[in-house]
């Protein structure tokens, strides 16, 4: 990939197109915002040294947004590529299908006066606590 094509991966403008490429920033002056930016980026520029990425890449003007634009298609100081970035792929679960029903313990004993930790176990009843709250959500 050459420092004419935007670096983010997915995107296809480059130097003949309409938005502009932005040069990443000096690692050598500002290592912290390169850093920020190659995170951000991210894709096969994590396995470059920082010097390739510095001279060979770029991000093109539409991965910023518009607080970061300056006159004549420069950046602020303190921009950042945040927009229409890939970002990770994470499966998407609906609420449904995480909701599982939970039991609650309840001691149906008097309070003990043994000195024991034990408490016998037929004292102790497992219920299911999914069919109340159908019925409370209800109410």
């Amino acid at each position: 990939m050459s420092n004419k094509v935007c670096c983010v991966p997915g995107c296809s403008n480059s130097a003949g197109s309409k938005d502009v490429l932005h040069k990443f920033p000096n690692p050598a002056k500002n290592n912290d915002r390169f850093n920020t930016w190659v995170y951000s980026v991210g894709g096969e520029i994590l396995g470059l040294s920082n010097d390739h990425i510095f001279k060979y890449r770029r991000v093109c003007h539409k991965h910023f947004e518009e607080k970061y634009w300056c006159r004549s298609n420069l950046l602020s100081n303190i921009a950042v590529p945040t927009k229409n970035m890939p970002g990770l792929k994470l499966p998407i679960l609906s609420f449904r299908e995480s909701l599982r029903p939970f039991k609650s313990i309840q001691n149906l004993s008097e309070a003990s006066t043994s000195k024991g930790p034990e408490v016998p176990l037929n004292k102790v009843q497992i219920t299911d606590v999914a069919p109340q709250m159908k019925e409370n959500v209800g109410k």
